[in-house]
């Protein structure tokens, strides 16, 4: 990709000046009824806000419920376990809005469209651990710009980052969820073990900057659903609706005594990435 030096040209912006087309306003109100009907739509009671305004910089319940909605409609077709693709990603740029609780009980399909309005497809894929970890390093490379939205919001991953650090060296560690368990936890990373993930096509296909998802991700499927179809049939499922910040993401600073979290599977980030680095070398040669 190149610099553009120079552009030229006349665009005429639709601005008040230029009348409305009567015809196209009159095949636009044609639809206005169906339209309503399917955005009015109520797909379940809301028992707590869905906060999708702090999506971008840290865990937000919104991200938490939509990570959970893309896992478990995957695990409801699985045929191993509870479930052979146990963890989640959703950046949280591709979640645009809130859906507050203050004037209303309920959760409507327009709604939903309003916070998920690109239609992501569901995608599933693999991803080592050592992938794993920079995918997420790339999540938090930014210093807190709201404007961009790499940010990832997670299920079956408990995440520590540290912030004080250089971008790409923020991971202090990574617990991961099994899938192939009958009853689920939570277990330290393994570098050279390959996960299985659920995602969509905007994160796979490298935009935000997630370049390891497009280029080091395999055995990628693309499911039949969309991230909207996905969180709607959770939804309906899970109705009442009730979403919470869990930690499974938080964050330390240089004043934090990590060493003294080590019974919690703490690992620090120094160590971590030189792991990972001698993978890659190992890789290489």
């Amino acid at each position: 990709m190149g610099d553009v030096l120079s552009y030229s040209g006349q665009p005429e912006f639709l601005v008040n000046s230029i009348p409305q087309d009567e015809d196209i306003l009159k095949q636009l109100e044609s639809y206005r009824p169906s339209t309503e009907a399917i955005n009015g739509e109520i797909v379940a009671s809301l028992q707590v806000t869905l906060d999708g305004h702090s999506c971008r910089l840290k865990e937000c319940n919104f991200g938490n419920l939509i990570a959970d909605a893309n896992v478990l409609y995957k695990a409801a077709y699985s045929m191993v376990s509870w479930t052979d693709y146990p963890i989640g990603l959703m950046n949280g740029g591709s979640i645009r809005a809130s859906i507050s609780r203050d004037s209303k009980l309920t959760v409507t399909r327009g709604e939903i469209l309003e916070t998920l309005p690109f239609g992501n497809q569901i995608v599933s894929l693999k991803l080592s651990g050592a992938d794993l970890i920079k995918t997420l390093e790339l999540g938090i490379r930014s210093n807190g710009e709201t404007s961009r939205g790499e940010f990832l919001q997670v299920s079956g991953l408990k995440v520590v980052y540290d912030r004080s650090k250089p971008p790409m060296s923020r991971v202090v560690s990574v617990h991961v969820r099994c899938g192939f368990c009958k009853i689920p936890k939570y277990d330290p990373i393994q570098l050279n073990r390959n996960y299985s993930i659920v995602t969509i096509d905007y994160l796979t296909d490298g935009f935000d900057g997630h370049y390891i998802l497009k280029e080091k991700g395999f055995d990628k499927r693309y499911e039949d659903v969309s991230d909207v179809d996905a969180l709607i049939w959770y939804l309906k499922r899970n109705d009442p609706v009730f979403a919470e910040v869990q930690g499974r993401i938080t964050f330390v600073n240089k004043s934090n005594n990590l060493s003294s979290a080590s019974s919690g599977g703490l690992r620090h980030n120094c160590g971590l990435t030189a792991v990972i680095l001698l993978v890659s070398f190992l890789c290489v040669i």
